[in-house]
C-alpha cells in the first residue's frame, strides 16, 4: 500500500536525523520490528556521519 510505503520512508527520515534523540533499545526494537525502515535509517546514519555530509555545491 502506497499509505504505508511513504509513512516507512518518514519513520527512516525521522530515525535516521534524529538517532541522538532515540534511545538504543528503541533503535533495537526497530531493527526487530522492520528491518528495511532499519537499513534505511542506517544508511543514512553513514552518510550524516562522513565527509559527504559536508560537501557544498559548486
Amino acid at each position: 500500500d502506497g499509505a504505508d510505503d511513504d509513512l516507512r520512508r518518514w519513520i527512516s527520515y525521522i530515525i535516521g536525523y534524529g538517532r541522538d534523540k532515540f534511545l538504543s533499545t528503541d533503535i533495537e526494537s526497530i531493527c526487530q520490528a522492520d528491518p528495511e525502515v532499519y537499513f534505511a535509517a542506517s544508511v543514512l546514519w553513514q552518510i550524516l556521519s562522513s565527509w559527504v555530509n559536508e560537501l557544498g555545491e559548486y
